[in-house]
């Protein structure tokens, strides 16, 4: 049986984010959204750290490459993975940055595998 994960979906545009709630809470996940990367960090940083960060990479404000940098940097936060998601397919091919998957499936065995092994690299205790 699926483990049942918090996840935060950051995406500037509104119908990606619900699409990726629709499928993530079809799942069973709890869902928290961001508009752009500044936001997501607020709300990292408000106590509540998901499982896993579901990020898209083009975004104004902050982009996920910003994010991404940004959980990476701070203590509390940098053993949250940060999941970057693109609709543009050479960028897909060309960077760490993945294509943005669409199916309940698919998202789901995207956040399973990634909070199994964010899981798996944290101290004992942790």
């Amino acid at each position: 049986m699926a483990k049942i994960h918090s996840v935060l979906v950051v995406d500037d545009e509104a119908s990606v984010r619900s699409l990726y709630v629709d499928a993530l809470e079809a799942a069973g996940h709890h869902v928290r959204v961001a508009m752009n990367g500044q936001d997501a960090l607020d709300r990292l940083r408000d106590g509540n750290v998901p499982c896993v960060v579901l990020s898209d990479v083009r975004m104004p404000r902050m982009d996920g490459w910003d994010l991404a940098r940004a959980v990476a940097r701070d203590p509390q936060l940098n053993s949250v993975p940060v999941v970057l998601l693109t609709g543009d397919r050479i960028l897909s091919f060309t960077s760490p940055a993945r294509d943005k998957p669409f199916s309940v499936v698919e998202l789901d065995a995207l956040v399973q595998r990634e909070c199994q092994l964010h899981r798996e690299s944290l101290p004992a205790g942790r």
